[in-house]
């Protein structure tokens, strides 16, 4: 064996010590890595095992940082979710209690509006009016707006719309409380009222619709 074989011999080791800690550094065994280093030795090959070791450090913690990040990231996503079901179910809750239908008498519904009066509520309105009115056979179904503060073109047309709807399913309609502006914005709808009767206010639609189910006696006899 010559003077210089276990020189090589040892360089040799440690170089395919070295292949084993980037191979296990590049599938993110940083710990592993780290452990297959050995202490520094003074020499050109220790400087370069000494550089690897402090980059395999610095990759550890930076990863670190980065899975921490993530968790705190889907933690807050978390919360947020959270949040935004209860915000979604008191909503439903707001909607529900903001959207009364009463049994103000034997086949007769109300439904007394308060706030604003946009699309997506008028649809709900719909939906939980003609399930009512199919479920208790009601014959008429008073919509009070007396609350409302605006209706716009849109919307007046939606009611419209209800108004037929509920005459499907084998009901009559009728509007009170309209303000004003919203009898110009159903005026504006330049299609007629349709199925839809309008009303000054909550007590004159419930007399109407006694009236025209030959309760006018009933009215009478209640003041």
């Amino acid at each position: 064996m010559s003077p210089n074989e276990p020189e090589l011999t040892d360089q040799s080791e440690r170089f395919e010590r070295l292949l084993e800690v980037v191979s296990l550094a590049s599938v993110g065994e940083y710990a592993a890595a780290l452990a297959h280093c050995r202490e520094l030795q003074e020499d050109h090959f220790g400087m370069l095992e000494e550089g690897l070791r402090v980059f395999i450090s610095e990759l550890q913690a930076g990863h670190a940082a980065r899975e921490q990040a993530i968790a705190d990231l889907e933690r807050a996503q978390q919360e947020i979710d959270a949040k935004l079901a209860l915000i979604e179910a008191q909503s439903r809750e707001i909607r529900a209690l903001s959207t009364p239908i009463l049994d103000v008498w034997d086949d007769v519904l109300a439904v007394p509006l308060v706030g604003t009066l946009d699309h997506a509520r008028t649809v709900e309105i719909t939906e939980k009016l003609l399930q009512r009115v199919v479920e208790t056979r009601a014959r008429w179904s008073l919509i009070d707006l007396t609350g409302v503060d605006e209706v716009d073109e849109a919307t007046a047309d939606h009611l419209v719309k209800l108004a037929r709807a509920v005459t499907l399913v084998g009901g009559r309609c009728v509007v009170t409380g309209v303000s004003p502006q919203a009898a110009e914005t159903f005026v504006s709808l330049g299609q007629g009222l349709g199925e839809l009767r309008c009303l000054p206010n909550l007590k004159e639609g419930l007399r109407h619709c006694l009236a025209a189910r030959g309760g006018s006696t009933a009215i009478r006899r209640s003041r």
